[in-house]
């Protein structure tokens, strides 16, 4: 029997959520649908949303650890930390729009600020969620022991609610930084913007963010307190000059508007698709060649490691599904309309199988593999 698209369920605690899974034969696990691709409503299973499960657990500044249930949205979480003068540094996306900490988790999305202090899944230290069988799992920190021999934490993040829903979760969090700082740097072509990337990349300077625009533009971040920051600006434009002599650099403070549009979405026209594309920096003078012919807009985040592409509404999905598959490599879509939101080369699919066996072994919940 097909599930009706427009019913809900909304759970407002753990045993709510444990009683769902026992009455319901498939579901689709949402949080706060702010990656719209991924939670677009499926008439194969019933819609499960998680954001009334809601709550701070608990803050230890003293610890920097937070935990919270997993529809809490990361602003709320925020607020919690900004008391304490604490923050999350990998810059998490669509704060503003609504996300939550479970969806983010399930997304696995992290902002510019992964390449200093890695991503989402370098945070999560531990994990509730309910398995397929309607038991409460639990694994990392908090926790008396792992479930199934596998690392939960880790293998949470990405999984897409495909696993089963993300109930809670701990966080580490750091102190915010005395100040940020960015310069832009424009250099004479693609090719030498990514030479540069690459020396800054490994310099000993300690870089917050490292982004590459199209027209050969390097964004560059750098956070501390006020005289370690000017020091390093200074390094960073030193190294720029010296690198090519037609190099540009503008220094422009705390400038949060240039990395925002990663940060809200705000670079998208109407029914452009936001997709995400990790990428070996090794394949990304190919790929930035392939986008060019296509005309599409991108960016470049995390010194070379990771594509942003906004697949224009007009464009069928599958001539980016083909050019991954080209270029060996696979991207997810986050906003916007798509029949799938997996595009390219999938993952290891035996490790995906023997999880969801582990996990979700009657195959109760939809979403990704």
């Amino acid at each position: 029997m097909m599930a009706s698209p427009e019913v809900a369920i909304r759970p407002t605690s753990v045993d709510e959520v444990v009683a769902a899974v026992r009455e319901h034969q498939r579901i689709h696990v949402v949080g706060a649908a702010t990656k719209s691709a991924m939670a677009a409503r499926r008439c194969d299973a019933t819609r499960m949303e998680m954001t009334l499960l809601s709550g701070v657990v608990d803050h230890q500044p003293s610890e920097f650890l937070i935990t919270a249930l997993a529809g809490t949205t990361i602003a709320e979480l925020q607020k919690s930390l900004d008391a304490h003068g604490q923050y999350f540094p990998f810059d998490p996306p669509l704060v503003d729009a609504g996300a939550t900490i479970g969806g983010t988790v399930a997304a696995g999305l992290s902002g510019p600020g992964r390449l200093k202090y890695g991503g989402i899944r370098d945070f999560v230290m531990g994990i509730r969620l309910v398995d397929g069988t309607a038991s409460v799992v639990t694994g990392g920190g908090r926790v008396v022991k792992n479930a199934a021999g596998y690392d939960l934490p880790k293998l949470m993040v990405g999984s897409g609610g495909f696993l089963g829903p993300i109930v809670e979760v701990t966080l580490k969090i750091f102190p915010r930084p005395a100040i940020e700082s960015s310069l832009r740097i424009k250099v004479a072509d693609f090719a030498t913007a990514i030479s540069l990337q690459s020396t800054l990349a490994r310099s000993a300077v300690e870089l917050t963010a490292l982004d590459l625009l199209p027209d050969a533009t390097l964004l560059v971040r750098l956070s501390g307190d006020q005289s370690a920051v000017v020091v390093s600006a200074d390094r960073v434009e030193k190294i720029a000059i010296a690198h090519s002599s037609s190099a540009v650099v503008e220094r422009c403070g705390q400038d949060t508007a240039m990395w925002s549009p990663l940060l809200d979405a705000s670079w998208l026209d109407a029914g452009d698709r936001l997709v995400r594309v990790p990428l070996p920096p090794v394949k990304l003078t190919e790929f930035e060649r392939s986008l060019a012919e296509a005309m599409v807009p991108r960016r470049y985040s995390v010194a070379g490691n990771l594509a942003w592409v906004r697949w224009p509404a007009a464009r069928p999905l599958a001539q980016l599904d083909e050019l991954l598959r080209f270029h060996a490599i696979g991207g997810t879509v986050l906003i916007g309309q798509a029949s799938q939101y997996r595009l390219g080369n999938r993952g290891n699919a035996s490790m995906t199988a023997r999880l969801k066996s582990a996990l979700d072994p009657s195959g109760k919940f939809v979403g990704a593999a």
